[in-house]
């Protein structure tokens, strides 16, 4: 798929159109592409946002997931909480990875324009701010990589990922599948950390 195509596609699971989504996309591409890496499969890459919970750029986060794959269903996504818009892409095969931000000309940029106005004002993002979003993002779809982001030299860094367990039990409180490792022994009886939390609660 071509960068656009990835942006329709990721506005689907972001429920709407926004520049920030657009610049994830773009960020998230320009990383693979210095890496040398094709999109994660299975667990060849680990992306690192820096976006908090309250930032107005959230959907940077799910242009990364969606160009690169690292999905939080794979459990390859993760937040710096550094209250900015950026990426740092690990090629977990390679032990390698790269960082990319928008330049603050482009974060300058974001914030002149009528759809960043009109959502800082309403405090949402849909709505009147439809229209504003789609000329806002289509200038950032065609505008030239290196006139958007900085992009640091690749780095050395290796990362330990737990392996996936199939080793389940069931709560003897709820009755529910629970993992193994999450299983805890009380009273001769193994529970979920729910449960567990609940007994430790009515005890006291």
């Amino acid at each position: 798929m071509d960068l656009a195509e990835y942006v329709r596609c990721g506005t689907l699971a972001h429920g709407h159109a926004c520049p920030p989504l657009v610049l994830g996309v773009r960020a998230g591409a320009v990383a693979m592409a210095r890496l040398g890496v094709g999109r994660a499969v299975e667990r060849e890459l680990i992306a690192f946002v820096e976006l908090g919970s309250d930032h107005y750029a959230q959907g940077f986060g799910d242009g990364v997931q969606f160009v690169t794959g690292c999905t939080f269903g794979k459990d390859l996504i993760f937040r710096f909480p550094h209250g900015k818009a950026g990426v740092r892409l690990v090629d977990h095969v390679r032990g390698r990875a790269v960082r990319v931000h928008p330049l603050p000309a482009t974060i300058a940029r974001l914030e002149e324009t009528g759809w960043f106005r009109a959502c800082a004002k309403s405090g949402r993002f849909a709505g009147d701010s439809r229209a504003l979003a789609a000329q806002a993002s289509d200038a950032f779809l065609t505008a030239p990589e290196e006139a958007l982001f900085a992009v640091s030299p690749v780095f050395p860094l290796g990362l330990e990922c737990p392996r996936p367990s199939f080793d389940t039990v069931t709560c003897a409180d709820c009755g529910e599948s629970v993992l193994a490792p999450y299983a805890h022994p009380v009273e001769g009886l193994r529970l979920c950390t729910l449960c567990e939390e609940r007994r430790q609660a009515r005890a006291g």
